[in-house]
């Protein structure tokens, strides 16, 4: 234990001393909230802008009952001539609405008429206008069949047979957590960015610098240097990592999500549930960052290799957004992938099984181990060494 903390104190002063690198270590935790707030706010704003909206019409003299329905609803038509195709692919309008010439006559046969809605699907910030517009004309559809039934006699209720009703049980949390779903990904990628470069430094700087065998000279066991060297690592990673969540819950606490009828709160046991959670991560990240830059033989060959390590955490994410299961005791049991799910289940307010936190935690922090382990004897080989 000795040696442990000797080589810890050592490559900590050693990492702090570098503030360049230092700085380019904590980039990552002070810029992402900011995104993640910047990018929220945008967001809410597109969903919940309410100014009046210019809509580009060809032909709205053939149907003035819908036209009334639009500016009803705050649009502002604007007659449009030229190619509405050709407008829209070169984003000079966000849509054009066509309605036909002998849309009066298939009204009067009481034929279905088609109102054209030519709009640029790939653009995402001209579909909430290009729902409204959507939404605008299925609800004068609406109304139009039941004045025709309503003419003939008939009670427009006979064409209601079944209808669903939507009861959604989840909390204002869970949906204010399943929007945020990205704050996972970001927290945990700050443990394998925050300690990244001082688990290379430690392993393929030390290389590099032809500094590794004479360390290895000294009468110390091989994974007595690794654990200090991995420790180290760790602490940095750890920090990074506690300051990247304490800034995403403030910009998440920040943001006005009551205006897209959310709400979300955020007690003191769920910030500790949180740092339970996650304490694991940064020792598993840096384990396998040590391991990897064992063998580069420098730092930079070191980046490419252990680079590949930040995109762990996004996996979980994914396959939680594309796959959707439902939880289970043994996904808690899987390094990263338990983390990711109880960051999650613990915003929203979830009930989490007890047996969750030992099972992350154990496995995570004996996973840690085991890597840590198999790095110091490769450190007894000769060929590691001298590659």
């Amino acid at each position: 234990m000795n040696v442990v903390r000797a080589v810890l104190i050592k490559e900590l002063k050693d990492g702090l001393r570098d503030r360049r690198a230092l700085l380019s270590a904590f980039l990552f935790p002070l810029l992402a909230p900011v995104f993640i707030y910047g990018l929220m706010t945008l967001v809410i704003k597109q969903n919940t802008e309410s100014e009046d909206l210019v809509l580009p019409v060809i032909g709205q003299d053939y149907a003035p009952a819908l036209m009334r329905q639009f500016e009803e609803a705050g649009f502002t038509l604007e007659a449009f001539d030229g190619s509405p195709e050709t407008a829209v692919r070169d984003k000079t309008v966000e849509l054009v609405v066509q309605v036909p010439e002998d849309y009066q006559e298939t009204m009067a046969n009481f034929e279905p008429t088609q109102v054209l809605v030519i709009h640029d699907g790939s653009r995402n910030d001209t579909r909430t206008i290009v729902r409204k517009v959507r939404n605008l004309i299925s609800n004068y559809n609406n109304e139009l069949a039941a004045l025709r039934l309503i003419a003939r006699g008939v009670s427009p209720r006979i064409l209601q047979g079944v209808r669903a009703k939507s009861s959604d049980v989840a909390s204002d949390e869970q949906r204010a957590a399943n929007l945020l779903n990205f704050i996972p990904i970001y927290v945990l990628m700050a443990a394998f960015v925050c300690g990244l470069g001082l688990a290379i430094d430690n392993t393929a700087g030390e290389r590099e610098r032809r500094s590794l065998e004479p360390l290895l000279i000294n009468p110390v066991t091989r994974t007595g240097l690794i654990f200090g060297k991995w420790l180290a690592a760790s602490a940095l990673a750890g920090a990074g990592m506690i300051i990247t969540l304490g800034l995403c819950l403030g910009a998440m606490l920040a943001l006005p999500i009551d205006e897209l009828g959310l709400n979300f709160t955020l007690t003191a046991g769920q910030v500790l549930m949180l740092l339970v959670a996650i304490l694991p991560v940064p020792m598993f990240a840096s384990s396998l960052q040590l391991l990897l830059g064992l063998f580069a033989k420098s730092f930079k060959d070191a980046q490419s290799y252990v680079g590949i390590l930040v995109f762990i955490p996004v996996v979980p994410t994914l396959v939680m957004q594309f796959l959707p299961v439902a939880s289970s005791l043994w996904m808690y049991f899987v390094p990263i992938f338990g983390q990711s799910l109880m960051i999650k289940e613990i915003l929203g307010a979830e009930t989490i099984p007890l047996l969750a936190y030992p099972a992350a935690f154990i496995t995570t922090f004996a996973t840690s181990l085991l890597v840590c382990w198999i790095t110091g004897r490769l450190l007894s080989q000769e060929r590691v060494i001298q590659s």
